[in-house]
């Protein structure tokens, strides 16, 4: 019915939704018996330990080689043009500025630029830092990646983005990123220390007088930087929010939770504009914060919400609160919070490269070339054992490591799971028997049996599990239903979010290439979450597999019959990772798959949705690994592809597999692992090959 579909549809959020509330009372248990002051500060450095794990490990630093490119000469201040590297090859660009007739060292603010395409030159943010420098301050602004003169993605010829600043560009860079344990805010807010490294180094500054402030993107990377480095002593952050920017590899709100609680005691101001119906949320924020500052025994108005008029921006209703903020905490009383009259400057003129593209401009590194020589160094080539038990030692090992990594727990026993029959769809040639498996509590599998109305006698029996589901007619093209009507008995399932269970609408969905998805980013977010039960979606997907093998070993008109598994897309991840940690399937097929995690981080743009959410999975293990598992049962790949989903070449893919390919050798079935490519790559080419 419609209501049993919303409710299947929102399977995943609830799933999800427990593990994170079961997080929040253990989070809540912790807090409550953190009895001194001395307690909470030990808490302050537990997180701070965790840090590398929740943002990506950025160390260790190298060269800054700043280099300041040209200067903008006002009567009042300089604008210096800044250049200098974060990470080896990977150029920010910034403007530096240094204020007039003023004593010398000075104190500082590091602005940190929220989502516009102008970065540092917007207009508003840029007023900011003017408002800033006329008060006495230097101020460093700096081009956030995917901003200003950082763009990632663009046409080579024209300079025009392929995939839209801001926003998009950070979630298009980000989901590779989780692969070998990176992250947006990781990435922004290495940015901003090194930033700091070069502040902390010019004599113009005093090191002990150091704010961040920021909006938007820009509000939450001010508080981010405060929580992470020390030396930032003041915060004022307006509309402090953004989707990557509050997105750990331990999960989201709860993570931000303890994050935020390393700015305490340090004075901090939450500036939101009361138009921008945003109030709510930032005071939630500010009570997480307030349980530290009060378990430090900090006063809790060292960390206010400023209440002003507008709307989500960084006009001067939001510039003047923030320099009244600094101004107090720094004990500029000569300086009032009234701001002067501003002298804007160009983008063009604020510009640090000369085309306003910093990476072909210097034909310097990206985030994601970054990532693919991680990717490399993370997983170099395996090595053979030369012997059998060695062999068997070393996958042993293995095994546990990835069980560790995708946070896979299998029960040692298990009972058949309920199933529930929900009638049944006849057409001429087969019948379909319509259930619903559970899986675990509150996961509930649709699932179709499938047979073939001409099929005599007891058939082969093919598990089938599809990234975009199960069959939904009996006319359109289906893997499922090709090898159905080819007499074998088929279950096809909707492990949790896909098919019935899939919160998104398919058909609706944006390519991941044109821009942020409100309903894409829903299931990655249930996905991010999952880390608070240190557990991934892979794990959930994977054990949904097993739990319908353990379906179809307790039906007796199964019995003794031998079960292949069949993925589609990404269902063949799933397929392969159930395989290999379960000995029940007597062959595996992956259609349409994607091989490698390292053919994603290594491809400067991808088509892939969903293979992402393995936090750091390279830093243990590929895809050709979970191959290696299942050797020597026989594992086939259909038409492979990339991460553009375009068709793998079988030379490239072979090199890919050349591990588990000599692990099939070794244990004497050098054939029992193929690669396969139809000429269209249709159902019924693909059910052919399966069953010649």
């Amino acid at each position: 019915t419609p209501a049993e579909r919303r409710q299947a549809q929102g399977m995943l959020g609830r799933f999800v939704g427990n593990i994170e509330s079961e997080a929040r009372q253990a989070r809540d248990r912790q807090l409550a018996s953190l009895a001194t002051p001395d307690h909470w500060r030990a808490r302050q450095q537990q997180i701070r330990k965790r840090l590398p794990g929740i943002f990506g490990d950025f160390a260790p630093k190298c060269p800054l080689e700043p280099r300041i490119v040209g200067k903008l000469d006002r009567p009042d201040y300089v604008i210096e043009k800044l250049i200098f590297e974060s990470q080896p090859g990977y150029h920010v660009t910034a403007n530096v500025y240094v204020p007039k007739r003023r004593a010398f060292p000075r104190p500082a603010v590091l602005f940190t630029c929220g989502h516009a395409a102008d970065g540092k030159a917007y207009h508003l943010y840029h007023d900011a830092c003017l408002g800033f420098v006329l008060k006495g301050y230097v101020v460093l602004a700096l081009d956030p990646t995917g901003q200003g003169e950082r763009s990632e993605y663009f046409d080579p010829k024209t300079g025009r983005p392929t995939v839209p600043l801001c926003v998009p560009h950070h979630h298009y860079l980000a989901r590779p990123s989780w692969l070998v344990g990176r992250t947006l805010a990781g990435c922004r807010t290495w940015d901003c220390i090194r930033a700091l490294d070069y502040l902390a180094a010019r004599p113009e500054i005093d090191p002990d007088r150091i704010a961040a402030v920021g909006n938007s993107g820009g509000g939450i990377m001010a508080l981010l930087i405060t929580a992470v480095d020390e030396r930032i002593k003041v915060c004022a952050a307006a509309h402090p929010g953004g989707s990557m920017e509050q997105t750990f590899l331990t999960g989201r709100w709860l993570t931000e939770c303890d994050v935020l609680g390393l700015i305490a005691p340090r004075p901090c101001l939450i500036i939101v504009g009361r138009d921008s119906g945003e109030e709510t949320g930032h005071r939630n924020k500010l009570i997480e914060m307030h349980r530290f500052y009060a378990g430090l025994g900090a006063d809790k108005d060292r960390a206010q919400l400023a209440l002003v008029d507008g709307v989500h921006n960084m006009e001067k209703p939001k510039r003047e609160p923030a320099y009244a903020w600094v101004n107090k905490w720094f004990d500029q009383k000569g300086e009032n919070a009234t701001e002067p009259p501003l002298k804007t400057e160009t983008v063009e003129d604020l510009r640090c490269s000369k085309t306003g593209l910093i990476i072909r401009d210097l034909n310097g590194q990206s985030g994601w070339t970054l990532n693919a020589r991680l990717a490399d160094k993370l997983r170099p080539p395996r090595d053979v054992p030369q012997d059998v038990a060695s062999l068997e030692t070393e996958r042993a090992k293995l095994k546990r490591t990835i069980a560790r990594r995708i946070g896979l727990k299998l029960p040692p026993s298990r009972t058949a799971p309920k199933c529930t029959t929900r009638g049944r769809f006849d057409a001429d040639d087969l019948s379909a028997e319509k259930l619903v498996i559970e899986s675990a509590p509150g996961i509930e599998l649709p699932a179709l049996l499938l047979t073939s109305k001409t099929a005599r006698g007891a058939s082969r029996v093919v598990l089938h599990v599809a990234e975009a589901g199960k069959p939904t007619t009996d006319s359109a093209p289906s893997i499922a239903l090709a090898l159905a009507r080819k007499g074998l008995t088929v279950l096809s399932v909707d492990v949790r979010g896909a098919g019935e269970t899939d919160p998104r609408d398919r058909s609706g969905l944006k390519p991941l290439i044109s821009g942020y998805d409100p309903a894409q980013f829903r299931v990655d977010a249930c996905a991010v979450d999952c880390a608070l039960a240190d557990t991934t979606v892979l794990a959930g997907q994977a054990y949904d597999v097993i739990r319908s093998l353990d379906y179809l070993a307790a039906r007796k008109d199964m019995t003794n019959r031998p079960i292949m598994l069949v993925g589609e897309g990404l269902g063949g991840v799933w397929a392969l990772t159930a395989a290999a940690f379960d000995d029940r399937p007597a062959a595996v097929v992956c259609a349409g798959t994607t091989p490698s995690y390292k053919l994603i981080v290594g491809s400067q743009y991808y088509k892939t949705r969903d293979y992402f959410w393995v936090p750091g999975a390279l830093r243990d293990f590929d895809l050709p690994d979970l191959v290696a598992l299942i050797a020597p049962r026989p594992v086939t790949l259909i038409d492979p592809v990339d991460a553009m989903l375009d068709p793998l070449p079988a030379d490239k893919a072979s090199n890919l597999l050349t591990w588990p390919r000599q692990l099939f050798e070794k244990l004497g079935r050098p054939t029992a692992l193929r690669i396969a490519q139809t000429r269209n790559r249709e159902a019924e080419e693909i059910a052919h090959l399966i069953t010649p």
